[in-house]
């Protein structure tokens, strides 16, 4: 009969992190909900109360010019945003990443804090956590072939060390990974915030561009001013009219 296999205890700071993802990606989706709705309100019902405006050319250009910048600038906003989104494979090679600068300095400050009794160099850790791996699955194998009882009872109680250093290197690297993942999240996210803003500037300019186009200054055109002339019966009524300021052109 197969033991029951122990459940391992329960990781707080590793439940922190996945919370802390999940939040994140929370935020996100409210970031690229808020830019899908305000890119919707600036250009809903705009190209209807904006087309019977436009007069000449420049008017259009301006119009569809500023349209499709405010459209880009949504569009920017939703595409950045969704990378956060986006699937993720943390791996402990990642800690070399540019990008995890920040916590490389954060484990710097306490590596065992996040190391525990293992190295802290990423390839020395993983080649521990290995080691570990293969000594706890030898000596298992070892006690499933032995059947001298004093020998059992030896490797019964090295299995069950080797199992427990197993499983604290298992540990250690999880949380490691879920720090990692946390914090490509994080800069993730911090990129979006500051690309929404970029390209909320962006849909403000394309809205202000294209409802603003029918209001540019149109040239005056040109009166004519037309003047009949007017056969009289005299010269007498033409000088009388003269005289009195009468003006004999129309407009």
């Amino acid at each position: 009969m197969t033991a029951p296999v122990e459940p391992e205890p329960t990781d707080a700071t590793l439940l922190d992190l996945r919370a802390s993802v999940a939040d994140m990606r929370s935020t996100v989706r409210w970031i690229a909900g808020a830019a899908a709705a305000v890119g919707g309100v600036v250009l809903a019902g705009g190209p209807l109360t904006i087309v019977n405006k436009l007069d000449d050319a420049g008017d259009v250009v301006a119009a569809v010019g500023g349209l499709l910048l405010a459209l880009a600038g949504v569009a920017w906003t939703v595409w950045r945003t969704s990378d956060v989104l986006m699937p993720r494979v943390a791996s402990i090679e990642d800690l070399r990443s540019p990008d995890l600068a920040g916590l490389r300095a954060l484990i710097d400050r306490d590596p065992a804090a996040f190391y525990g009794p293992f190295p802290s160099d990423p390839a020395a850790f993983r080649q521990e956590h290995r080691l570990r791996a293969t000594i706890s699955a030898n000596i298992a194998s070892q006690l499933a072939r032995e059947s001298d009882a004093e020998r059992r009872r030896v490797l019964e109680q090295t299995a069950v060390t080797a199992r427990a250093n197993r499983l604290l290197a298992q540990r250690t690297q999880q949380r490691l990974l879920a720090w990692i993942h946390a914090w490509q999240v994080r800069q993730s996210l911090r990129r979006a915030r500051r690309d929404t803003f970029i390209a909320s500037l962006v849909v403000l300019a394309g809205g202000a561009l294209f409802f603003t186009a029918p209001l540019d200054e149109k040239e005056s055109t040109p009166s004519m001013r037309v003047c009949l002339v007017v056969p009289t019966s005299s010269g007498k009524a033409a000088s009388g009219r003269a005289l009195s300021g009468e003006d004999s052109c129309a407009r």
